[in-house]
């Protein structure tokens, strides 16, 4: 089992993290978009619930290397990253067993297709997976334009307010950017319990019968989401 975080995750995020698993990818990317995502792997890569892989054409070398060298399994989607809005969402979306989260039109179209006998959920965030995180089909998410989505889809939901969750460049990020999921255990890059809203959202995780894995000590850290790969 390997895992893919952004290069800028903290010493302490990577040195815990590889406690779980058997090699890291520290994914960076330089020129491609722009610098407060350059290292969030959720722009460059779409997986979904049965852990297939899609990932950008112009994804960096040394990613394609790695899943290559680790006999990981993945196809290019049809379209490239870039800097704008448009560009920078195509591989950002978010889909469970039962429904298919983006905004419409937004996604890759090979994304669009993997997904088109799922329930189509439109959402008006097209930054999904960095605002959103699916346990089944329970969703965390730190976007009140989610919520009220999800609330006229009767999907039950936890509710993170983001004011304190870390990016590069920007006030505050998102809680999606800031976990990953392998079987029974979600993971975090810092420490829910730093936040007020830490208690509400241990309880929800831990009634769906999964594990918390805090891998820091800080205040979250919107990273481009953690993906555990195989």
């Amino acid at each position: 089992m390997y895992a893919i975080i952004d290069k800028r995750s903290s010493a302490e995020i990577k040195k815990n993290l590889s406690k779980y698993v058997d090699d890291i990818f520290e994914f960076s990317s330089v020129g491609i978009t722009y610098n407060a995502i350059a290292g969030h792997p959720d722009i460059f890569i779409y997986q979904d619930v049965a852990n297939r892989l899609i990932i950008a054409p112009n994804s960096p070398h040394d990613l394609i290397n790695f899943l290559s060298k680790k006999n990981v399994h993945y196809a290019f989607g049809k379209a490239t990253v870039g800097k704008s809005l448009d560009q920078s969402v195509l591989y950002n979306c978010l889909a469970t067993d039962t429904y298919f989260f983006c905004k419409q039109g937004k996604p890759d179209r090979l994304i669009e297709e993997l997904n088109s006998t799922k329930k189509l959920i439109d959402l008006p965030q097209a930054y999904t997976r960095c605002s959103m995180f699916a346990i089944e089909n329970h969703i965390i998410t730190s976007d009140k334009g989610i919520v009220k989505v999800l609330e006229n889809h009767l999907i039950d939901y936890c509710y993170f307010d983001p004011s304190t969750i870390t990016i590069e460049d920007h006030k505050n990020g998102f809680i999606g950017g800031t976990m990953g999921m392998y079987e029974d255990k979600v993971f975090f890059l810092g420490n829910i319990l730093k936040h007020q809203d830490g208690k509400v959202l241990e309880r929800f995780i831990t009634n769906l019968n999964r594990e918390i894995i805090c891998l820091g000590n800080d205040e979250l850290y919107d990273g481009g989401s953690i993906f555990f790969i195989s």
